[in-house]
């Protein structure tokens, strides 16, 4: 005997027109927020200027060389010693991670799944900033989208008192809708496969019952973004 949720489903698979009352689908959506530069510089002062606005910041840069020299600038800054990070080929600069440990700083790479997890959540009290790439950044709200998969899990983005996330111009998009066009045309990876898809818009912030707004209480404090060109 079918369960009341497969007969439900059947129910609607079998209407021709389920919702006799719905108006019918938009053929092309008004965006929810405009942007009016969609050039590559455009989206790029347009993701700063959004991330400046809720305490972050981005920096553009070119090429290899000067984005290692920024993200090893910006972890100097914050008195890193010991980092989480995504494992480096999910980070789009070549040779950032040898050019990390030959600054005398500590790579933590952790993995909550397997028999050493005691150990591990140990290991990363310590770490004072969280470093990874990201699947896409959105202009419109400057926030950043996270999938996890092997090798880029959540713990480096949530962590660490500092947050640097390294992304290339390409990955820059208007807005959240055009990220989700984009991910259906290409059928990369099915959004349903991904076991935790999340958004990141500057640091963490809280604000008590008298309204008195802090960074940092369930999340990072500082974000910062290295774009590269």
């Amino acid at each position: 005997m079918p369960s009341s949720r497969d007969q439900i489903l059947n129910k609607l698979r079998a209407a021709k027109q389920p919702f006799p009352d719905a108006p019918p689908r938009p053929k092309q959506y008004v965006p929810v927020a405009a942007v009016d530069d969609t050039s590559p510089q455009g989206l790029f002062q347009r993701f700063a200027f959004e991330l400046d606005r809720v305490m972050g910041q981005a920096f553009l840069v070119e090429g290899d060389d000067v984005a290692r020299a920024c993200v090893l600038d910006l972890l100097r800054a914050d008195g890193a010693t010991d980092i989480l990070a995504w494992h480096f080929r999910h980070i789009p600069v070549e040779g950032l991670e040898a050019a990390i440990r030959e600054a005398g700083i500590g790579i933590i790479h952790p993995e909550m799944h397997d028999e050493f997890r005691a150990e591990t959540i140990e290991s990363i009290r310590g770490a004072q900033v969280g470093l990874t790439g990201a699947d896409a950044a959105l202009a419109a709200t400057g926030t950043l989208v996270f999938s996890t998969g092997p090798g880029k899990g959540r713990l480096p983005t949530v962590i660490a008192p500092n947050f640097i996330a390294v992304v290339t111009i390409d990955q820059l998009l208007p807005r959240l809708e055009d990220w989700l066009a984009r991910e259906r045309a290409t059928q990369a990876t099915s959004l349903s496969d991904r076991s935790n898809l999340c958004f990141v818009t500057g640091p963490s912030r809280t604000a008590d019952i008298e309204m008195q707004m802090i960074l940092g209480v369930h999340g990072p404090g500082t974000v910062h973004v290295v774009v590269k060109k």
